[in-house]
């Protein structure tokens, strides 16, 4: 009885010291797996397995990878889903629909990596987990020690959920200026520039100068989509891409670039707002192998005033 008590109290300091070490430290090999863990019968809402669930978590971000072929592939790069992986559900379907939002908008939902913490990640990046604390059935919050480029301290929420932990939260705050607040507040704004744009559906044709546009808009489940989107009634563009912002821009672009001669072999851009009479006025470039000559300058297109028959 006596060696089964001193061998779990050996299991409880080894946990104990792996929790100590850096997220970048840690390998394979000289880290517990978490399932581990819990078959000791160690409690899942105790601060020793918490501890250990954050490390598993982090142990591999700043890591360099290698893809399927054997190419190096950076964090950044990473195709793996860290996000869907260890996000709580409620967090992930809102970062997933202020991103598809933030699409629609042509905005960029975060101009950082809030797993690294930066906009890159230095050769050295570590995390070590410093505090885990306020633990209850479903919550819990930690402090963690990032080196990237320099120190500095965040803290991650965490949420219970399908029996065990994931992060709920990257910068909780009491005051509400949280990540979760910035998330919903992009689906809103996101929502009523949705609501604005519907004014966009329908035909727009080329009024005075400049090239015989047709650009037809439709609403999807997406946003704004560019259903044709023609020139001369001879020549068109078929992968048109759209985004509506939420100070009143549109911009219908597309691109195709041949790499190996390194040129432009189709290009379509188009950015312009609603003028007081109700057309879209803006600068528009064109670029393609069927055309004569290529155009760039303003383009004015009416609602329903020029369509094919």
């Amino acid at each position: 009885m006596k060696k089964l008590c001193l061998s779990l109290f050996a299991v409880v300091l080894l946990l104990l010291g792996c929790s100590s070490k850096t997220a970048k430290a840690v390998s394979e090999t000289d880290s517990l797996a978490v399932d581990s863990v819990a078959d000791m019968g160690l409690d899942r809402h105790s601060e020793a397995y918490i501890r250990q669930r954050i490390d598993t978590i982090y142990k591999t971000v700043g890591k360099t990878t290698y893809d399927s072929q054997g190419n190096e592939v950076d964090y950044i790069r990473n195709p793996f889903n860290r996000d869907s992986a260890y996000c709580s559900q409620r967090y992930y379907a809102l970062m997933q629909e202020a991103c598809s939002l933030s699409n629609e908008m042509g905005d960029i939902l975060y101009d950082y990596d809030y797993w690294v913490c930066g906009q890159d990640y230095s050769d050295d990046w570590s995390c070590k987990v410093a505090k885990v604390y306020e633990i209850t059935d479903s919550t819990a919050l930690v402090d963690l020690d990032i080196h990237n480029f320099s120190d500095r301290q965040t803290t991650i929420a965490l949420r219970f959920e399908r029996g065990d932990w994931y992060i709920d939260d990257f910068s909780p705050s009491e005051d509400g200026n949280d990540d979760k607040s910035y998330l919903r507040e992009t689906i809103q704004k996101g929502l009523e520039t949705r609501e604005k744009a519907k004014a966009l559906v329908g035909y727009w044709g080329w009024v005075g100068d400049g090239p015989e546009l047709l650009l037809r808009l439709e609403m999807g489940d997406q946003g704004l989509k560019v259903t044709e989107c023609n020139i001369y009634r001879m020549y068109g563009f078929d992968h048109t891409t759209v985004s509506y912002s939420s100070t009143g821009n549109l911009c219908v672009s597309e691109l195709e670039y041949d790499e190996e001669t390194m040129e432009t072999k189709r290009e379509f851009y188009y950015f312009a707002k609603l003028d007081e009479n109700g057309d879209l006025k803006g600068d528009c470039r064109i670029r393609h192998p069927l055309a004569s000559e290529n155009y760039e300058g303003p383009l004015t297109l009416r609602k329903g005033y020029f369509k094919y028959e």
